[in-house]
This record gives C-alpha cells, structure tokens and sequence, in this order.
C-alpha cells in the first residue's frame, strides 16, 4: 500500500466538545468561569477562617473533624470544576491553534488558573501538619483520602516559603506555561513544503510526519528532510521556550529542597532511584538486541543500514486499516479481553470522543484527555497502518484509566489531575500502564491467521511502538538530564540541542542507523515543553514494560485479574508503584522483572528474524523459478 497523505481526513470523525461547552464565547462557557472564580474565591475564604496553610490544627475533636472534611470535599469540588474547563480548553486549542477566540479564552484561563495554584502549597503544608491516622479513625472522608492525603503529606517537605509558593504561582502563567503555550502554537501553525505526484504541496507537520510511513523511499527521504526544515526555520523561539521552561523547573526544583529535577520526578511519578536504576540497567542491557532489530529491518527493506527517514517503512505486505475498521477490530479484541473495556471503546466511538484526522492547523501527535464525567476525548492523526491503529487503542487506554478511576468513587485529591492548582502530580508512570495493555491486546489479536509476509508487516509495527516507548525514551531521558545540567548556569543554543540530540541517538543506535540521519530535532517534541511535567521520557518506558509484566502475570493467573488491574489504576494517584505492584507478585527494584519483560521484544525478534529469512528464501525461490522459466 502506497501510503500518501490521507486525503480522507475530512471524512474522518471529530469530536463533540460542544456537549462540554458550547464554545468560549458561549453563556454556559461563561458560567463555568464565574462559577471557578467563585468557588476559588469562597475556598480561600475558608482558608483564611481556619488558617489552612498558616498555623497547623493543633489537636483532633469534632470540629476539627468537620473542618478537615469540609475543605476536602469543597476542594474537590473545584478541581472537578476546574478540570472540565481546562480539559475542555487544551482539546479546543490542539484541534485548531489558529482559532482565536480558543487562544483568548485558553490564556484567560491560565491566569485563573494562577488564582487556583496558590492555594495548592496552602493545602499541601497544612496536610503536612495533620495527624492524618486519628483524624482517619473519626472521619469517613479522611479514612478514604488516607492514602492521597499521607502522600501529599510527604510532598509538604518541599515547599518554599507560603510567599515564594504563592508568587510562583502568580508568575506561572507569565513564564513556563506560556512558552510551554508558544511551542505547541508554532507547532500546530507550521507546515512544510514537498513534491508529491510531482505538484508543490504545503502541508501541516501532522501530515508531513504521516508520510514517514509511506513504501516510496525518496517519499520519505523528501518527508524527513522538509520536518527538519521546519523544525529549523523555528529553531530560534522554540529554543527560548525550552530555556524558558528548563530554567524555571530546575530553579523551583532547588528552591524547594528537591536535589535535582530528576529527584522531584521521581517522587511526582511514585518510584524510587532504585526503580529507576534498575529500570534503566534492563534497557541499557537490551541495546544490542534493539539494534539486531534494526538490522533485521534494513535487510527486509533490502539496505545496507537503516536511515533515520526508513525506521516507519513498512516491511512484507502491510495491510490497510481504514479508520472504521480498526473501530470494529479494536472494540472487539477490547470485549474478547475485557466487557468493562469492550464497553468503554464502544462508547468513545458512539458519543464522538475522537478528533480523528490530522488537518491544517492541528497540532501532531496523539493523547487523551480527562473532560469531567468519566469522560475523555482523544487527538489523533490517523493514517489507515497499523501503527495508528495501535495508538488509536492505546489513547483508548488512557480513557479506560480514567473510567475505573470513576467507578472506584476516587476523588481528584485521589487521582490528581495534571494541571495548576492540583496539590500532587499524577504518576505518569502508572498512567501508561492500561494504554500499554491495549496495545498488547490488539497486537497479540492482529496477528492471527496471517502469512508470513503479513505477519511480518504487522510485528514490525509493534516492534516500532515498543522501541518507540522503551529505546526510543533513552535519547530524551539522556537529553534532558543535559539540559538540566547545562541550564544552571546558562542558557542553550539550538545548536547545541541538535548537537546533544544527535549524539544521544547515536550512542543508542550505535551503527545500526546512519550516523548522519539520526533525528537532532527530537529535542522540539513536545514531551520536554509541557511546563508543569519534567522528565516526561522514562514514564513510556517504565509504562510498556510494567503493562507487559502485568499481561504476564494474567496469562499464569488470571483469575480475578481484571479487579485487582482495576483497583491498581483507582489507586494509582495515591500508593506508591512498588507497593501496587506487589499485588500481582512484582517487585520494581528487581531488574530480573525489567529483563523479564524485555524477553518479549527479544522472543519477537527471533520471531521476525525468522519470517526476515523465510520471506528472503520465498523470494529467491520465485527469482529462481523466473529465471528458468525464461
């Protein structure tokens, strides 16, 4: 299949915000905001009445009681509020940077916004002071928010001065958050310029990035170089938006008491270093079989090395996924597994969740986000491969974390929102975990039935994703460990990050990809702009191989797996990683467990170097028998 540009995109489905909010400039709209404001307003009144953040609650009664329960449930009832508009805001803004009634309200927002932050290291400090074991033997409330509350409890110990807290909150949408706000509109404005069927186009980056995937060569040679063009041309303000955002991260992380960033994303994604350490040794180990895997692929393509524009090529005979039928398949393969997942696709599909097709103006990329009501609404940029396929489950994943979070009753104070004014940041590491076992799902679904050439098209593209997460995560991890270190005492240059980009990629493909086409730009993703997320790189990694840990810890057991998975995810806001995991026999310090996973990818390897020889050898015999024949 020749794979262009998917000139069906108009014909692909959108997403229903209106249900939300009938656009910015509506009544509804405004209300929602008045409602924020003085919700917000009333809060920080009762913080005032009760010195919440200001002297600590000195001794456990009934009225203390009844003011402790009263400002959890009242702050949860605005965060609830809350992320609805800014849920609402971040999807009207990506589906189209250049509607600017959208931009008007979405910066009018992150100044209210700034409003509601100040009064999270309020709460944060007074949790720190509860004694939250006898308040818990008094309280419905608290007993439920226990967990949640011994954690943010933790996060108390590095706060600054109430202040510094409140002027940085003041600051935030002057600073990280608007550069974080200038990359994704550049982004989403840019296009590019290529020859296709020999007319000029100029197209957005949404779809010069589809064209990756595309069996003409030069298609993608043309694709790889006219992104990096792009990404070049805005080299200059995308490089002050990451100074801006680095510096301002690693200035609070210090002032807060944190030893490094590193250290503060640690705690804010619930592991330790020893997780990470040892999540990092398994990966590092594995680089030799990534790279195996990369050769097999040029052999395939029939190459000497791979490109950096070859690692999307498709291999053996790929089979067109056209958006309604990964519909069908997906929620199939979801109801096979799982009727609580099976129902969850069948309702984003029927109530319109999905803004399918990329388009001018649209931002690149995938997601999904949380809009209030155990719904969410999920960005994609769909091209009929396997490849959007797969991501199409794994955003569907993310959705279905979001439901069992509903269904188990927890609150925003127990599964945090990423977004200003929630008191602790949600684990991203475990937010990957159900959107990597629907990956596996229809993967291990889609495989069935198929001829070598067709098996081998399709373990490429799961091969792709899981290198994506796992080895494609180590360059950006890398990177941005430099950045940190760098940024203290100045500020980068573009070159500088093509140049550390380019050399991180390198140490991990080794001369399994061309030393000169590795991709320097990858520091202009998105993932290292978001302003209250750092480290946004090793949480894939940890996510794909812990969901393939989870997978096979169903297949020994599966007994019950689909509640205690569901109770892992309800309370992923609130427990630490390990802690969970030991639920289903898993201990996250052990690098035996990473490796256990990582056997996976190497037993699929085996797999596709195996059809590689078989279909080289099916391929001679046909040349052989041509050749006689004439």
């Amino acid at each position: 299949m020749a794979v262009t540009t998917n000139d069906a995109a108009e014909t692909l489905p959108r997403w229903d915000l209106d249900s939300i909010l009938p656009g910015p400039r509506s009544p509804e709209f405004r209300a929602a905001i008045e409602g924020i404001a003085t919700a917000t307003r009333e809060l920080e009144e009762l913080f005032d009445r009760e010195g919440i953040g200001t002297r600590p609650l000195s001794f456990v009664d009934a009225s203390a009681v009844t003011t402790v329960d009263s400002v959890i449930e009242r702050y949860n009832a605005l965060l609830d509020l809350a992320m609805r508009v800014d849920g609402y805001l971040f999807c009207l803004v990506a589906a189209d940077v250049r509607d600017e009634a959208a931009q008007g309200a979405a910066g009018a927002w992150r100044q209210q916004q700034a409003g509601l932050a100040r009064l999270a290291p309020r709460f944060i400090a007074w949790v720190g002071t509860l004694d939250v074991d006898a308040l818990a033997a008094q309280s419905d409330v608290v007993r439920e928010h226990a967990a949640a509350l011994r954690r943010i409890g933790t996060a108390a110990a590095h706060l600054m001065d109430q202040g510094e807290e409140e002027l940085a909150a003041v600051l935030g949408p002057s600073g990280a958050a608007a550069w974080t706000a200038l990359r994704d509109d550049l982004a989403g404005r840019a296009t590019a310029r290529i020859e296709l069927d020999g007319e000029e186009r100029e197209l957005p980056l949404s779809e010069i990035g589809n064209l990756l995937y595309n069996s003409d060569r030069d298609i993608r040679r043309r694709a790889f170089e006219a992104e990096a063009a792009a990404w070049q041309a805005l080299a200059v303000p995308l490089t002050s938006a990451l100074n801006g955002v680095k510096g301002q991260q690693l200035t609070l992380a210090l002032r807060r008491g944190w030893e490094s960033p590193l250290d503060q994303a640690l705690f804010s994604n619930a592991i330790d270093r020893a997780i990470l350490d040892a999540l990092m040794q398994a990966i590092v180990e594995a680089l030799p079989d990534y790279r195996r895997y990369l050769r097999a692929k040029a052999r395939l393509l029939g190459l000497p090395v791979l490109t950096g524009y070859d690692l999307l090529a498709p291999v053996g005979e790929v089979t067109p996924w056209p958006y309604d039928t990964a519909r069908e398949f997906i929620t199939d393969q979801f109801k096979a597994f799982s009727p609580r997942l099976g129902a969850l696709a069948e309702r984003a599909f029927a109530e319109q969740w999905i803004d399918a097709g990329p388009r001018q103006g649209k931002d690149g990329g995938a997601f999904s986000m949380p809009v209030g009501d155990e719904q969410s609404r999920i960005f994609a940029n769909y091209l009929p491969v396997y490849d959007w396929m797969s991501a199409l489950a794994h955003e569907l994943g993310h959705s279905y974390h979001v439901v069992a979070i509903a269904d188990r009753g927890r609150t925003l104070l127990q599964a945090p929102a990423e977004m200003a004014g929630t008191p602790t940041s949600f684990p991203m590491t475990l937010a990957e975990t159900a959107s990597t076992i629907c990956e596996a799902i229809v993967q291990r679904a889609v495989r069935a039935n198929t001829t070598p050439a067709q098996e081998v098209s399709l373990l490429d593209g799961w091969m792709q994703s899981l290198s994506l997460n796992v080895f494609g995560t180590l360059p950006l991890f890398n990177v941005e460990q430099q950045i940190f270190a760098a940024r203290g005492a100045r500020e980068l240059s573009a070159q500088e990050l093509d140049d550390m980009t380019a050399s991180a990629w390198r140490e991990v493909a080794s001369d399994a990809i061309d030393p000169a086409t590795v991709r320097s730009t990858n520091w202009t993703a998105p993932h290292l702009f978001i302003h209250n997320v750092w480290f946004y790189n090793f949480p894939y990694a940890f996510g794909m191989l812990f969901g393939l840990g989870l997978l096979a810890a169903r297949d020994r057991d599966p007994e019950g797996f689909f509640d205690r998975f569901d109770t892992l995810l309800a309370d992923s806001g609130m427990r630490e990683a390990n802690d969970l995991a030991t639920e289903f026999g898993i201990d996250l310090r052990d690098p035996a467990f990473w490796r256990a996973s990582l056997d996976t990818f190497r037993a699929d390897l085996e797999r596709y170097e195996a059809l590689s020889r078989l279909i080289a050898d099916q391929d001679g015999d046909r040349a052989n028998t041509a050749f006689a024949v004439t």
